[in-house]
């Protein structure tokens, strides 16, 4: 009768333990499946791709060409550069997006590989009918959406 009763208590301690082991080993690997990523940081390659002051300028040297200019800023962030236009007045729509699509030969196809470009443009004009416009340029296109 002994025996009986040690083997069933010897069972049972045997399918505790592999229903414990069974949960560990599963819960380690929905853990490294979930969290296994979290370490990679999406914006780790931005150290490769580093748009220059060379770039900027010359950026700002085309889009001065459209005259009527308040400022211009030039900013990257994440993975899209990002271009502030103010003008002093208003611009024929057509010449700015010329202009703005030979600004992106001041980039690096390297760095125009990698980055968006965004542009937003606005009038000093309080009355003008044509700005403000954003232009959009995905990494994979080669000239601004508007």
């Amino acid at each position: 009768m002994k025996s009986r009763k040690a083997k069933a208590i010897k069972n049972k301690n045997i399918i505790i333990i592999v229903v414990l082991l069974i949960i560990v080993i599963l819960s380690v690997l929905i853990y490294k499946n979930l969290f296994s990523n979290s370490n990679n940081n999406r914006f780790s390659q931005d150290s490769n791709y580093k748009v220059s002051n060379d770039e900027i300028k010359s950026a700002k040297d085309k889009l001065n060409e459209l005259g009527n200019i308040d400022s211009i800023d030039i900013y990257t962030n994440s993975k899209i550069i990002r271009i502030f236009v103010k003008l002093s007045d208003d611009v024929e729509f057509e010449r700015l997006k010329n202009i703005s699509n030979e600004t992106l030969n001041s980039f690096t196809e390297d760095n125009l590989s990698y980055y968006d470009v965004e542009i937003f443009v606005e009038s000093s004009n309080d009355n003008s009918e044509i700005y403000p416009k954003i232009g959009y340029k995905h990494k994979s296109n080669s000239e601004f959406s508007w």
